[in-house]
């Protein structure tokens, strides 16, 4: 912008309102857009409403406004917001060039241009002839100019005006009755299709990523023209949010819209879900930085209006049931041809409720990290680099061995060792407590998996798998839990789904750290299960002991109670 004052900068964010400070805060790193104006003529109305709905938009924009110091040389940091701008907006009015700020402006902004759409010309009644050609109130300016400035920097000027007349931009018309109102919203799409990135944010520790990315593009088949979902499972800390990230960020820009929703999960706890959701899902489709949506009903046919004709990807992180039935179950007509719908979930059985509404549902099981991923993700963590140092390397593999190829073990540890690289003997101590008192970053995530079972018999499975049965034939399991009238088919089914439970060749196994989980939780629940239980069940004798325990017709949930009664001498 420019007035006859040095300017005052002020910015529009996502996440907050504008704000104004004599100050001059420091700008950001990198804005959307840089808003070029003649305060005078456009700052209480047309660049007013505009900044107001690029904000509302949710698009980082840069306006300078009048300040209380004179001065005509724009500043280090106008330079800089204008360098680290995506775009520029160029609101030429009748006395644009009248300042020597805003000319000084648009001779810093053509100097950034790297593509021919970065800047877009706003020709505010003013007629772009009169830009290019100087004539007018444009010619009238540069003859002021030239008593107090040198050829060269007039012959700047002119320069800039001609190149900016003969970029495509927008005109509004004396005398047209124009709608400033459409022509801003015109802007604000141009210009959130251009700077809108849509990528998000990851860290730099994308280890083993590529292949899963890849596997599940193949899995949807994007140039079919069908509706298409496809469910990444796996167990909690797996990456399977990181993975679904990984692919928006790699091929959102196929898609003609796109929406990633992060922990869907949270907008089920309550009353009236489904407008939470809808809310949120709208917000991200309409790129507003708000939106209230007043029932149900009206959310859905605004949401069908975006999608109905649209290739769309929609990915929700941590589905549930609830969310799966209710809105995709009752929702999925809303999807045009093309579209693509990805879930998350360590619940594999909602893929199966899936597919009741959608024809063609895949699922991608999350593999644990291999030995050379895993080292290195550990290695990012600890050291901040891929590889350990030489004197730390077999501590290194001894970590990633205990974390068992799962990412969030792998990152927990590794980040708890930052910055003792020095320190062996530390090294040597955390590895052997946390093999006896696990880590609660990791079992706070895993224990989500064993808190949503909502039958306290399939709880009572896992815990008991978990202490007895891992390594076990599965009828061995089986025909005990049958004989408590526990039902394992189905809570051993329940257990698959939930990726707590795996079977191998007719044997229950766990991952070591979600077996870990178990025996924590069996030994703060069960009396008889606390202490050295499970060092004394690597006794075969002892075990025999428990197990005949169990056979004697008792559940095994009720051996604690037994030992209770026992112990207070009832």
């Amino acid at each position: 912008m420019a007035s006859t004052s040095n300017p005052e900068i002020t910015a529009a964010s996502p996440s907050s309102p504008s704000s104004s400070s004599s100050s001059s805060p420091s700008p950001p790193i990198a804005w959307d857009v840089f808003l070029s104006f003649y305060g005078d003529d456009t700052r209480k109305t047309f660049t007013s409403h505009l900044y107001s709905a690029l904000d509302q938009a949710g698009i980082l924009t840069f306006r300078d406004d009048p300040a209380l110091e004179k001065g005509q040389e724009i500043s280090p940091g106008l330079c800089n917001a204008i360098t680290d701008s995506k775009m520029f907006v160029v609101v030429i009015s009748e006395n644009y060039a009248r300042s020597p700020w805003c000319l000084n402006e648009l001779v810093e902004i053509l100097s950034c241009k790297k593509t021919e759409n970065q800047v877009v010309p706003v020709f505010y009644y003013v007629d772009p002839s009169d830009v290019r050609h100087q004539k007018g109130s444009f010619g009238d300016a540069l003859d002021y100019h030239k008593k107090r400035y040198s050829p060269d920097i007039i012959d700047k000027w002119k320069s800039a005006l001609y190149q900016t007349a003969e970029l495509s931009g927008y005109h509004l018309k004396k005398h047209a009755n124009e709608n400033e109102s459409e022509t801003i919203k015109s802007i604000v799409e141009n210009v959130a299709r251009q700077v809108s990135t849509k990528v998000l944010r990851l860290g730099g520790d994308l280890y083993g990523i590529d292949s899963a990315v890849e596997e599940i593009y193949q899995k949807l088949r994007t140039e079919s023209k069908d509706v298409r979902a496809i469910g990444i499972c796996g167990m909690g800390g797996i990456g399977k949010t990181t993975i679904a990230k990984a692919f928006y960020n790699k091929y959102h820009s196929i898609f003609d819209c796109c929406c990633f929703v992060e922990n869907v999960k949270q907008y089920s706890q309550g009353g009236d879900f489904l407008i939470p959701l809808l809310e949120q899902l709208l917000i991200v489709l309409l790129g507003r930085k708000n939106y209230k949506v007043l029932d149900a009903d009206s959310g859905i046919r605004q949401l069908k209006q975006i999608l109905h004709f649209k290739k769309a990807l929609i990915i929700l992180d941590d589905l549930n049931q609830s969310i799966c039935s209710e809105f995709l179950g009752r929702h999925c007509n809303l999807f045009s041809a093309g579209s693509r719908i990805i879930v998350t979930t360590r619940d594999v059985s909602i893929l199966d409720q899936l597919k009741i509404y959608i024809s063609d549902v895949d699922i991608y099981m999350v593999n644990k990290l291999g030995q050379t991923h895993s080292l290195e993700l550990f290695s990012y963590h600890a050291f901040g680099k891929p590889q350990p140092p030489a004197s730390l390397r077999e501590h290194s593999i001894s970590f990633v061995a205990y974390a068992g190829g799962l990412p969030l073990a792998l990152k927990v540890l590794g980040s708890s060792l930052c910055g003792r690289t020095q320190d062996e003997l530390f090294w040597k101590a955390k590895l052997e407590k946390v093999r006896k008192i696990p880590e609660n970053g990791i079992l706070e995530i895993l224990q989500l998996s064993y808190n949503e079972l909502n039958d306290e018999s399939v709880k009572s499975i896992f815990l008991d798998i978990a202490f007895f049965f891992v390594g076990k034939y599965k009828y061995e399991a089986v025909d005990i839990f049958e004989s408590c009238e526990y039902y394992p088919e189905v809570g051993i089914r329940i257990l698959l789904e939930r990726c707590l439970l795996t079977i191998d060749n007719q044997r229950l196994r766990m991952h070591d750290l979600i077996q870990e989980m178990g025996r924590d939780i069996a030994k703060k629940t069960r009396l008889f299960l606390r202490a050295n239980a499970w060092e004394d069940l690597q006794n075969h004798e002892v075990i025999k002991t428990y197990i005949n325990l169990v056979c004697t017709n008792f559940i095994l949930a009720r051996v604690g109670q037994i030992f209770d009664i026992l112990i207070k001498g009832h």
